[in-house]
This record gives structure tokens, sequence and C-alpha cells, in this order.
């Protein structure tokens, strides 16, 4: 399981992807902690990719790779749900309630992001 592909689907906004993605991780017994730093990435790619694997550790009570400390936050806001684009409350909530490992840098999602539905 390569992390970039996470990151690619997530950057275009693939939820579907993005969420089978985890749960075939999660069905593998990937080990956060463990998780390779990804090539290839801009810095953007790289904060969602530090962010979305310190909050997947984080869930399941694992420690987050040492790479992850060294990606700074984004250079600007990343909204990672489309609809909180349009839909201002949705926004808010991204902003006050997001996961926190996320909303660090400068990543904005709903506080269930990527949970399993």
């Amino acid at each position: 399981m390569e992390l970039r592909d996470l990151v690619l689907a997530l950057m275009k906004s693939d939820a579907l992807s993005a969420r089978q993605w985890v749960a075939d991780a999660t069905r593998a017994k990937l080990k956060w902690s463990e998780v390779a730093k990804p090539l290839g990435l801009d810095p953007v790619e790289m904060a969602v990719a530090a962010g979305i694997v310190e909050l997947l550790a984080q869930r399941a009570g694992e420690n987050s790779p040492a790479w992850t400390g060294q990606v700074p936050a984004a250079p600007h806001p990343v909204i990672l749900v489309q609809s909180a684009k349009s839909m201002p409350r949705l926004l808010r909530l991204c902003e006050q309630e997001g996961p926190e490992p996320l909303r660090r840098r400068g990543i904005l999602a709903p506080p269930d992001f990527l949970t399993a539905a």
C-alpha cells in the first residue's frame, strides 16, 4: 500500500478511493509507525500525507512515524471535503472541530473524516 495513492485520492476529492484505502489498510493491520515517507509529493501533498498518517495513527492508538514531525504545515489552507467550500457551517465545523493533526497543518476536514461508515 502506497501512502501516495491515498494522498492523491484526497487531493482529487475522491472520497470513495480514500475510504477504500483506509479500509484496506485497517484490514491489513498496517503499522502506522512504519509507514514510509512518500516520495514525489509537493509541499501541500506532504502536509496532507503527514496529517493523515498522524490522524490514522492516533485513531489506532499508535505512534506516527518520525518523518511526520519534520513536515511543515501547508502553505495555504487545504479543504479536503469539497462541500465545505459552499457550506459555511460545515467549513466552520472543519475549522473549529476538525481532527487536530489536520488542523495543525492547515488542512480542513470534518471531525469524523475517513471514519468507517
